[in-house]
């Protein structure tokens, strides 16, 4: 799934927008019929990938993930009005070959936009913007997490695809370039 921001909002990749998302996902925890399973979050926009009952909780909670992101966003940067330009765009995912494929999208894609970020992120192992430092299924093995760090909680998976399916088609490596 990705969502996008309106133009001119600054980026997500940084301290405060970063724990303004971070806080709007804590509150999704709670919800049963939907979850957000892995994220990243880029300069202009974000993606997800999330796990719901049916198309109606996926509408409902990806409405409350956003409403309560653009709240907090709004807040953090000081401003009023829109933050998301459109609703989200969604695609399933039906087999373990897409959902490792969207596994590494989301976890890796910061090396995409490496040049974009102004930071020296190609010196990152995982992306610290991301759920990749809490990912479990690196092929490296888990990461250290930096003191203070405080990663984004994500929901745990449910469905076979996104437990242990996605494995049928191979580990992700913390080093792999994601394609389109």
């Amino acid at each position: 799934m990705t969502s996008r921001l309106v133009d001119n909002l600054g980026t997500l990749r940084a301290s405060g927008p970063y724990h303004a998302v971070r806080a709007a996902m804590g509150g999704m925890l709670r919800r049963t019929d939907f979850g957000i399973v892995h994220i990243s979050l880029e300069r202009d926009h974000m993606h997800l990938i999330a796990e719901a009952h049916d198309a109606m909780a996926l509408g409902n909670g990806m409405r409350a993930f956003q409403s309560s992101a653009a709240r907090r966003l709004n807040r953090t940067l000081g401003r009023r009005g829109r933050v998301f330009e459109d609703r989200y765009h969604s695609v399933a995912v039906t087999s373990p070959r897409q959902a490792r494929r969207a596994m590494n999208y989301v976890l890796n894609n910061f090396r995409r936009h490496q040049l974009d970020d102004g930071m020296e992120t190609r010196f990152w192992e995982v992306d610290y913007f991301s759920n990749g430092p809490t990912f479990d299924g690196w092929r490296e093995g888990m990461v250290d997490l930096p003191h203070g760090y405080r990663p984004l909680p994500v929901a745990r998976a449910r469905t076979w695809l996104l437990r242990v399916g996605w494995r049928k088609a191979g580990s992700i490596s913390q080093r792999a370039m994601p394609g389109r």
